[in-house]
């Protein structure tokens, strides 16, 4: 099972839980805070990234799946997020 998979049947599960009126807005939650997440994993780890940047050739096929997998998960995530907004409302505003 690749991260992915993972990532999505884990979210399912969790997301179970809750009535699905609700759901949309857990899904907001955790967009917002994946979203928040990542960029103070930026601003606080400077080091972190310049190392990053010194092995990426040598991590560059392992970054590339790993961050194809979180990306599918995002999308995955922002799809739901817009099935399951109340009827009549979208969650997301549509593109022009």
């Amino acid at each position: 099972m690749n991260l992915y998979q993972f990532l999505v049947q884990a979210y399912n599960n969790f997301l179970a839980v809750f009535p699905p009126d609700t759901q949309w807005i857990i899904t907001l939650i955790i967009v917002v805070g994946l979203v928040g997440a990542f960029i103070g994993l930026i601003r606080h780890n400077a080091l972190f990234i310049i190392v990053l940047i010194v092995l990426l050739p040598v991590i560059a096929p392992v970054l590339q799946h790993f961050f194809a997998d979180v990306y599918d998960f995002f999308l995955y995530l922002l799809s739901q997020l817009n099935h399951s907004a109340p009827s009549g409302q979208t969650a997301l505003p549509a593109g022009r």
